[in-house]
């Protein structure tokens, strides 16, 4: 009876020698999939969500500390940043944004609004994808 429960518990313990996941570099060439405007009142409740239309005529280049913005029919730049991480945390110019998604092929960033207490407010929502 003893080596049946000890059995029996040993089983119920699962061992996993699976590697933590990795996340995906965030380094490399963004296409523009979607974006959307995510609109709340005064209060902070939810009340719509607008799609934007995009128009893919630029992409953006990620290195370990800079991000820029390029056109797609000539790789001009449209505008080249230093690119603070910490986390999920991106902070370009005067700009900040959360990663809320990051695989080998979509990166969804999220952009916190500055409003002024008590009012109404959107945050944007950008996909990318590669």
């Amino acid at each position: 009876m003893l080596l049946s429960l000890t059995l029996l518990t040993a089983a119920c313990q699962k061992e996993s020698n699976e590697p933590e996941p990795v996340e995906a570099p965030l380094e490399g060439r963004w296409i523009p999939d979607s974006s959307f405007d995510y609109n709340y009142s005064a209060s902070g409740a939810f009340v719509s969500r607008t799609s934007i239309t995009v128009i893919p005529d630029y992409y953006l280049r990620i290195t370990p500390d800079s991000i820029g913005y390029h056109a797609a029919i000539d790789n001009r730049s449209l505008g080249h940043y230093k690119l603070f991480r910490q986390n999920k945390n991106l902070t370009f110019g005067r700009i900040s944004c959360t990663i809320l998604e990051l695989t080998n092929h979509k990166l969804i960033l999220r952009f916190k609004a500055t409003t002024p207490p008590g009012g109404a407010y959107t945050e944007q929502e950008d996909v990318y994808i590669r």
